[in-house]
């Protein structure tokens, strides 16, 4: 028994695991140490944290989100999908504490993130970039709207838990640091 969650998709046989590769409703995964990324999401370089941002994000948006179409699942489903399979694979707990389907924005609070855990009191910046860019691009693909997230709290620099804003990027306050820090400026 790993958790309820994969249990479900073992007892389905929609967790397989052919030809020595994992594979979750036919979406290749592996099972990562998030040791191996330490060097990379707590670089002190502002702008190589930048480019793993929307490199991930854009290799997300082509390779990862299209799955869901091809599973039948959008909006709600795609949005709790990711959710629990976060959870369930050991990105901490999420919650969508505040999701405006309207307003194309959500606020999203990770408790026990691996990296905000470890990294904590080891960097002075937010460390959640590859959950930050794998959910701005879900919501991009959900809102049909680009969409960015910002980390404004982070358990490795100052806070309890990890709180991600995600909302349209034309409305991210590029004056801020946190923002300026985080985010591409557009000129």
């Amino acid at each position: 028994m790993l958790n309820q969650f994969l249990d479900k998709y073992i007892f389905t046989n929609t967790l397989t695991y052919k030809q020595n590769n994992f594979s979750l409703v036919n979406i290749p995964f592996v099972i990562f140490p998030t040791d191996l990324l330490f060097s990379l999401i707590s670089d002190n370089d502002i702008n190589k944290r930048k480019d793993l941002y929307y490199k991930i994000k854009e290799s997300s948006i082509k390779y990862f989100m299209p799955k869901f179409k091809e599973l039948r699942m959008d909006g709600k489903k795609q949005i709790d999908f990711v959710k629990t399979l976060f959870i369930a694979s050991g990105w901490g707990s999420i919650q969508f504490i505040d999701l405006d389907a309207e307003g194309k924005k959500a606020i999203v609070i990770i408790e026990n993130s691996p990296f905000a855990t470890t990294l904590k009191g080891k960097v002075d910046f937010p460390v959640d970039i590859i959950p930050r860019a794998i959910l701005a691009s879900l919501l991009e693909v959900v809102f049909l709207s680009e969409i960015d997230c910002v980390e404004s709290e982070c358990k490795a620099v100052n806070g309890e838990k990890c709180k991600l804003i995600l909302k349209p990027t034309s409305e991210f306050d590029f004056n801020s640091a946190i923002v300026r820090e985080q985010l591409r400026v557009e000129e």
